[in-house]
């Protein structure tokens, strides 16, 4: 590997190259040599293609929001857009008659649904080619091959032999009949194309991801390379040479019977991104200090020591490649404690700004996930990701281990006043989890409440004397409002146990009464004196669970329970639903505080996400909407923004990425589900692939590396996704949630209006909006004023409308005057298509049963998929028989709730004079069952397939399911704000055992669907899911 750069996507012509480096499309001679850029956009960018001719360039870009087709003449202007759908496109080739080839679901009900498309060079309307859902493409005179759609491309999981690997199907004969290769085999094929009269292709049958050949009957399988350690991708032809990329090289199959060359490229020019630049100030954990006057912050990985109004900022500690997190305050003159991996492993850092900085116990803690530090400076308590509680002694550096916890992670770490105690969270079994409290010298563990309810945030108040918790145990069940249900979703209270028997509840009264106006605040004189030293904390173990009391304020949602001077400050969230109802929300999470003496609750503020609160409790340090921000710890203090102008930090790209990329690589270690990493050698693929870290050029490149490095894994669930989800939001394309068409006159009308679904806020029909009035027929005349291209149509005029206020004028179809109009487009047609989709498949199923069977989908385990399936349960369900569709389902983890109603049976009937009879339990089948599933049924899509089969549901009818289950919970970042996955939660199900993992669930009745199936509309597994259900009903009749 002596490439410069991180060479991706190639494609030839003639004696030049073209490729993708540092998030541009680039050329060079296929000789080698120095390579020039083609675009200079620097975004994520995939797929160069030659057009026939070497006269042009096509390509997928996302500069302007989503991935879409752009071309441009190789001696010409910049490239131009060709199309605006909104949605995931990428360019694959181009036509015999020279229009772009390329894969989208736009215009679909769900990603999987690509379709390939001929893309004009006039940016005219595309047209749908009749192959079939692909994820690649290739034509040969009327002969075309084609490989399945995929969800993402196979080196990103290597060894993949689930429902979704790549199939190649070949229509030989030109005729539209497409034939499945290598059907008995379960390796993944991709990348097709031709050479001559045979079909090349990429394949890890033995693997490893090589280049292949065969016929187009699949006879006469040969193998064109021999990599062994990292995988080929991304292979295309001109039909007599084959290029493809490996691990960032380049390699050039001259003929099939000649052997690959890697080619000797180098990228010309500067590369700006791996140039340094300033870091964006965004606080991360911040700790202030006794005082309140000044706060340990993180910043992009660097702790800095930050006065709060004025004064200096210092650094605590900031060098590349190196990773700071969870700084603590020690005291008020600078001194803090901070985890680092400078060591190659967490350890801790103790230091001042601009002095010497010492390191504890690197290579002793695993990943530390809390760092609490006591209020005297000596001691830290330190949550490590592997169960354990450990105290280090900061000036020996010793540790002592306090607990250790086999449910979860101990967490919400907190000292007393006066350093000798320490409280924390001991998990239990999901969702249990209780309070204990140590003493520091590690002499005395004491549980301070049982294993009944879920108990967190525990505080010492300042004074010693109490501690304060937030405990989900209030039972005070609200009826469901759409179906016979009862939930609590306002449980948690806050909850105060004195630690000594002999200490009163401050809500109880007192035997002298209750001061007024902060008699009770003023302290005795000989208490004055003491003010210098901590209050001393002292606990009586015996009874202490009894001794609990709320705080007298209502159930809710609180979180970030902590103390004051004699009083209790939480952050108390709005109860919403998970996917809104459309509607600006109004509940904000608002900063409360309860005065202990007053026992009074006052709201400090609102937009807060996070807060601490200073040594001595007299002020807070909050980070939320406006940042960084200090106040008094009582009412009606004026809020200072804490300047973070003051500091400095930059971004060293190839440091950073460096670092991030070992520090996934000590998560997946420390983390994977496994201890023998699946019996891949975890150091020995992280030291391959490290020195590749050299070479990219972009964050994208980054992100592709980790996905390759974890992909050996050959495990589900291994993700890498970059921060803040991709394109601008102020560049995403409008839509209108209509079909649209060029008529022979070149005007564009509407042909179709999405009908929407009342129900569903992400279902709403723009041009169906009160007022608007538009009908199928109507033409578009102009966008914005702007006159409507009769070549490109509305959808150029849309780019970057979406959920802004648009002004269309419309031609009625009828006549008469065109009219002005504003609508909103949306951003995204999905959901308004899905739903379109499942009312077609329940009228089909109505029609096929003579009305008495019932359709659900279910398109995914998370909080839409459950929404939907209730949607029409109720209608549904009191049919006959019942259609239970899971194709297409993404996962989630709400199977075993679908499983559980799924899995009901009539038992009773309620009769009542004058009404219809109603089944006992209700959301009862009242009949058979009949489940479909599909090859993108994934995660817990594959685990509600398997359920249905081991409880015995009904059939099911389909194929193959994904074959994911290892699951993940998404809780680490990198220093960038990168979320990386680790596979943790293992997962055996009755029946396939750990079989489902890397294979998938088998349907008891396989129906595929081919692509002449797709294009012609047939649905063979919807029909036999329904010819089963019949038969079902005629030999037991409900």
């Amino acid at each position: 590997m002596t490439n410069g750069a991180y060479l991706r996507y190639p494609h030839l012509y003639g004696d030049v190259v073209t490729f993708v480096a540092d998030d541009d499309v680039w050329l060079a001679p296929l000789t080698g040599g120095r390579a020039w850029r083609f675009t200079a956009d620097r975004v994520p960018v995939s797929h160069p293609r030659f057009s026939p001719d070497g006269s042009r360039i096509a390509w997928t870009s996302g500069k302007e929001g989503a991935p879409e087709v752009f071309a441009a003449e190789i001696d010409g202007p910049e490239g131009e857009r060709l199309t605006h759908w909104g949605n995931t496109t990428g360019v694959r080739g181009w036509t015999p008659d020279g229009d772009v080839l390329a894969v989208s679901p736009a215009g679909q009900s769900d990603h999987s649904r690509s379709w390939a498309y001929a893309v004009p060079l006039d940016g005219g309307p595309a047209t749908r080619l009749p192959y079939g859902w692909v994820s690649d493409v290739a034509v040969n005179g009327a002969q075309v091959a084609t490989v399945s759609s995929m969800w993402r491309e196979p080196s990103q999981w290597k060894r993949y032999r689930g429902g979704t690997a790549g199939k190649i199907w070949v229509d030989a004969a030109g005729d539209g009949e497409f034939t499945r290769l290598f059907a008995d085999s379960t390796a993944q094929y991709w990348s097709v194309g031709w050479v001559g009269d045979r079909i090349v292709f990429l394949a890890d049958i033995d693997g490893v991801g090589n280049l292949h050949s065969a016929r187009p009957d699949g006879s006469d399988l040969r193998k064109h390379s021999s990599h062994e350690e990292f995988y080929a991708r991304h292979a295309t032809g001109d039909g007599e040479r084959v290029i493809y990329s490996h691990a960032g090289d380049l390699w050039l199959l001259e003929s099939l019977d000649a052997e690959p060359y890697r080619l000797d490229v180098r990228l010309g020019g500067p590369r700006p991104g791996r140039a340094r630049r300033p870091a964006p100030l965004r606080a991360g954990s911040f700790s202030p200090d006794g005082s309140g006057r000044a706060s340990a912050v993180e910043i992009r990985g660097t702790a800095h020591w930050v006065t709060h109004r004025d004064g200096p900022a210092g650094v605590l500690r900031a060098e590349p490649g190196v990773r700071v997190r969870l700084p603590q305050a020690l005291d008020s003159r600078g001194r803090a404690v901070w985890v680092s991996d400078a060591g190659g492993e967490d350890g801790l850092e103790v230091g001042t700004p601009g002095g010497e900085v010492r390191t504890l116990a690197t290579g002793q803690l695993g990943r530390v996930l809390e760092l609490a530090a006591a209020p005297d400076g000596r001691h830290v308590a330190v949550a490590t990701h592997d169960g354990r509680l450990l105290v280090a002694d900061l000036e020996s550096g010793d540790l002592r281990e306090l607990d250790r916890t086999t449910q979860g992670d101990v967490s919400s770490l907190t000292f007393s006043p006066d350093s000798g105690w320490l409280a924390w969270v001991h998990p239990h079994q999901p969702p249990l989890s209780q309070i204990k409290i140590g003493r520091v010298d590690g002499t005395s563990v004491i549980d301070v409440t049982p294993v009944r309810f879920a108990d967190y945030d525990p505080v010492f108040t300042k004074d010693g004397r109490h501690l304060a918790f937030l405990s989900i145990r209030t039972f005070d069940p609200v009826y469901d409002v759409h179906g016979f249900d009862l939930s609590f979703p306002q449980g948690c209270r806050p909850y105060l146990v004195p630690l000594q028997a002999g200490t009163p509840s401050p809500f109880d009264p007192s035997l002298q009464g209750r001061g007024f106006n902060g008699e009770d605040d003023k302290p005795a004189k000989d208490d004055a004196a003491k003010d210098a030293a901590p209050p001393r904390t002292e606990v009586d173990p015996d009874g202490i669970a009894s001794r609990v009391v709320p705080v007298p304020v209502p159930a809710a949602i609180y979180g970030n329970l902590r103390t004051a001077k004699d009083a209790l400050l939480w952050l108390r969230h709005p109860l919403t639903g998970r996917l809104g109802d459309g509607t600006e929300s109004e509940n904000d999470t608002v900063l409360e505080r309860y005065d202990l003496k007053k026992r009074a609750k006052a709201e400090l503020g609102k937009e807060v996400r996070s807060f601490e609160v200073s040594g001595d409790g007299a002020r807070l340090v909050t980070n939320g909407k406006n940042g960084l921000q200090t106040r008094a710890a009582t009412e009606g203090d004026e809020v200072v923004t804490i300047d973070l102008d003051r500091v400095t930090v930059q971004i060293d790209p190839v440091a950073e990425w460096r670092q991030g990329f070992r520090e996934a690589g000590r998560l997946m270690r420390d983390h994977f589900w496994r201890e023998d990493m699946n019996g891949v050698d975890w150091q020995a693929v992280l030291d391959r692939y490290e020195p590749l870290i050299d070479r990219i050029g972009s964050h994208s490149e980054l992100i592709d590396l980790l996905w390759e490095a974890q992909g050996e894994l050959g495990t589900s669930h291994a993700y890498a996704a970059a921060a803040g989800g991709g394109s601008d939001p102020r560049r995403r394309q409008g839509l209108l949630g209509a079909d649209l068409a060029r008529d022979d006159d070149g005007v564009w009308r509407v042909t179709r209006i999405l009908p929407g679904e009342s129900s569903d806020p992400a279902a709403r029909s723009p041009l169906l909006a009160p007022g608007i009035a538009v009908r199928p027929g109507d033409a578009i005349t102009a966008v914005g004023g702007r006159p409507v291209d009769p070549v490109r149509g509305p959808l150029a005029l849309l780019a970057g409308t979406a959920d802004q206020p648009t002004e269309l004028t419309i031609r009625p179809a009828s006549g008469g005057e065109p009219r002005r109009v504003v609508v909103n487009p949306i951003a995204d047609e999905t959901q308004l298509r899905y739903h379109d989709w499942v009312e077609e498949r329940r009228a089909r199923v109505r029609e096929a049963s003579g009305g008495r069977l019932g359709y659900l989908h279910v398109p995914d385990m998370v909080a839409s998929g459950w929404a939907q399936f209730h949607r029409d349960l109720r209608t549904e369900m009191a049919r006959d028989g019942l259609i239970v569709d899971v194709r297409e389902n993404s996962g989630g983890h709400l199977s075993e709730l679908v499983l559980e109603k799924l899995s009901r049976k009539v038992s009773a009937w309620s009769l009542v004079r004058g009404y219809e009879p109603m089944r006992y339990p209700e959301d009862s089948p009242r009949g058979p069952i009949v489940t479909v599933t599909d090859e993108f049924a994934a995660s817990d899509g594959d685990i509600v397939s398997a359920g249905i089969r081991n409880r015995g549901i009904g059939p099911l009818v389909g194929t193959r399911t994904w074959g994911g289950v290892i699951g993940i919970d998404s809780r680490y970042t990198l220093v960038d704000g990168t979320r990386v996955t680790q596979p943790r939660y293992s997962f055996w199900i009755e029946g396939p055992g750990w079989g489902v993992e890397n294979y998938g669930v088998d349907p008891d009745i396989e129906v595929v669907i081919t692509p002449q199936d797709r294009v012609a509309g047939r649905d063979p597994q919807l029909d036999k899911a329904i010819e089963l259900a019949m038969a079902a009903l005629e030999e037991n009749p409900p």
